[in-house]
């Protein structure tokens, strides 16, 4: 009898948790409520460099309901991207032991007229330990770092899209 009640008071205890996490304005990370008349949207990229951001913007934009490059609504342009690598600390021998990395990104949205309605410069930053003994898997921890760095800007970008107040016609 204990267990069919501890059963039952797990059941009742999750269900109640269900039911009270969405009240308290919980929703998961990477859905963006994005108002109807921003889901028109063309992209606009440097053309000098292959951008690293774009095709996971691209990504994150579409996931949320954003028609890309349809040539009318709001017009989001990449001006820069750039990434940087520096030393961050030297060992005893003046060997390096960590690498910081730096991705710096600005962008500008204009609305539909053509008026910028929203400029920003963005970065992430991440440090990783360097082994020269393990060239190969320090290379791929940076290509890695890289790779969640621009994840974090991509949705850094949608979230400043995502809360634009559309101009009322």
């Amino acid at each position: 009898m204990t267990r069919c009640q501890n059963r039952f008071s797990a059941t009742l205890l999750l269900l109640v948790c269900c039911l009270l996490l969405p009240a308290c304005g919980f929703h998961l990370r990477g859905s963006a409520d994005i108002a109807e008349p921003l889901r028109q949207l063309t992209l606009i990229t440097p053309e000098r460099s292959r951008s690293q951001l774009e095709p996971v913007l691209r990504r994150q934009l579409e996931a949320n309901g954003v028609t890309l490059n349809s040539g009318s609504g709001y017009l989001l342009q990449i001006i820069s991207e750039s990434r940087s690598r520096r030393e961050a600390t030297l060992g005893a021998n003046a060997d390096i032991d960590e690498y910081e990395l730096t991705t710096k990104v600005s962008f500008e949205v204009t609305d539909p007229q053509g008026n910028p309605v929203l400029q920003r410069k963005i970065l992430a930053e991440r440090t990783y330990d360097y082994d020269a003994d393990k060239e190969t898997a320090s290379s791929a921890q940076e290509q890695q770092l890289y790779i969640e760095m621009d994840q974090q800007l991509a949705n850094q970008i949608l979230r400043f899209y995502a809360n634009l107040k559309p101009a009322t016609p």
